[in-house]
């Protein structure tokens, strides 16, 4: 890294600020299928970002060559493209090192180093338990693993440097059911900073029973009724609208949240965290992409907007403190706003709790067409499957209906908050209760 810098820093010149952001990935992941290995692929990367500022204007390159004329001439086409810039800005790079105290574990070298037969057995127990679930179902597919290792170096002329190594375990699955009248399909998946977190009994159960509880489904007529959310389907709608709180919508006026800090946007029972610190988990880090250390914020306390979600530019340009929530997806892009884990915080009430507290109700497993929804006006209508519930009992299974609503006015009217919180990737959520929704029918 020390040479990198000689050279950018001989390039650069007098009144330009620079960073220099530099990344390695590998990545293995290894697909199952008929208990036998169809696939192992191998691949890493690395590269060069280099970002310049002068008088708040920014430009932007990178390189996959770390050759010392490669890294000259890209810190060059950086300069050139801050140069061009013929509108004021504000971009402004972190001056003083902040000091870590985030004592959280980032990396699973045990995990990393088991042996890939051990790995590959328990995909292959996966399918058998899938399988071993139901009779019905006569198909596992998509079946994989995947571990990846993830670190880099960042570096600007104020000296501020931060480095981390990360690792990461995904594993995922579908699965068919069949019967003499009906074929449906289900999947799951489950990712964590370490191996041994990954739970394959249980991300095998979610597989079995997301395929089996939707064969033979009934028409559905359309109507308006109370909706629980499983929380698989409430992190759908969570990721999909996550844009809504962060600085970069704001000052890009896409945000229906704009002006509405410390307003009343939920029910008193929602209350939405994100938080970089939480141990092991796949969207924990020690810092953010701008170099502050990450932390826990409270984005929707008891219904209440607390904050936007900013980096040191967004922060800058809406007059707002950063909340160290600033992402970057490598070395081939610059930072922007983003969550780390976002969630929303689970209350004391089961799932059972949730399906009995109307009459009728419709249990909601899946949502479809989420690219659709408009994180704008939070307006959406979405596919969904699900199940119709009676005096908290199953009824039968529904498919190819559609849920509308508003993402806000969603959130105003929930009901009950589960106590079955589940992470699924970086977004987590328990089932939640929301009173009278539009269902169409087909």
């Amino acid at each position: 890294m020390e040479d990198i810098k000689a050279i950018v820093k001989n390039v650069v010149k007098d009144g330009f600020e620079f960073e220099i952001y530099l990344s390695k990935s590998n990545k293995v992941k290894i697909d199952i299928e008929d208990k036998v290995v169809d696939r192992i692929e191998a691949s890493n990367e690395q590269g060069l970002g280099i970002r310049v500022i002068k008088d708040g204007k920014m430009g932007f390159s990178y390189t996959t060559k770390l050759t010392k004329k490669d890294i000259e001439n890209c810190t060059k086409m950086a300069m050139d493209i801050a140069l061009s810039q013929d509108k004021e800005d504000v971009f402004e790079l972190l001056k003083e090192q902040k000091e870590n105290k985030n004592s959280i574990e980032l990396f699973d070298k045990e995990g990393l180093s088991k042996a890939k037969e051990e790995k590959i057995k328990k995909l292959i127990d996966m399918e058998d338990k899938i399988k071993a679930y139901d009779p019905r179902i006569s198909l596992v597919r998509d079946l994989s693993y995947t571990e990846s290792i993830y670190s880099y170096v960042m570096e600007n002329s104020y000296g501020v440097k931060v480095e981390e190594t990360l690792s990461g375990f995904f594993v995922m699955g579908c699965a068919i059911a069949k019967d003499s009248q009906d074929t449906s399909s289900g999947c799951s998946y489950m990712a964590s900073r370490f191996l041994e977190d990954i739970n394959f009994d249980l991300i095998s159960k979610d597989i079995a029973i997301n395929t089996i509880s939707l064969l033979n489904p009934k028409s559905f007529e359309t109507r308006s009724l109370p909706v629980v959310f499983s929380p698989d389907s409430m992190v759908s709608l969570l990721r999909a609208f996550s844009s809504i709180f962060l600085g970069d919508s704001l000052i890009k006026n896409k945000t229906m949240l704009k002006d509405k800090l410390q307003e009343q946007i939920a029910s008193e029972d929602i209350t939405i965290i994100d938080d970089g610190t939480i141990n092991r988990a796949i969207g924990s880090s020690c810092f953010d992409a701008d170099g502050n250390p990450t932390q826990k914020n409270v984005v929707v306390e008891n219904g209440i907007f607390k904050t936007f979600l900013h980096n040191i530019y967004t922060a800058k340009k809406s007059n707002q403190e950063p909340t160290s929530n600033s992402v970057r997806a490598g070395y081939k892009s610059i930072p922007q706003t983003g969550v780390h884990n976002f969630y929303l915080a689970p209350k004391e009430h089961s799932l059972d709790t949730l399906l009995g507290a109307y009459e009728e109700c419709v249990y909601i497993t899946e949502l479809m067409g989420l690219h659709m929804a408009d994180p704008i006006s939070g307006n959406f209508s979405l596919g969904a499957s699900g199940i119709f519930y009676k005096n908290a009992k199953p009824m039968y299974p529904i498919r190819a209906v559609t849920v509308a609503s508003n993402f806000l006015e969603l959130l105003k009217k929930v009901k009950l908050v589960g106590n079955d919180f589940r992470f699924f990737g970086h977004v987590g959520s328990p089932s939640v209760l929301v009173e009278n929704i539009t269902i169409g029918g087909v």
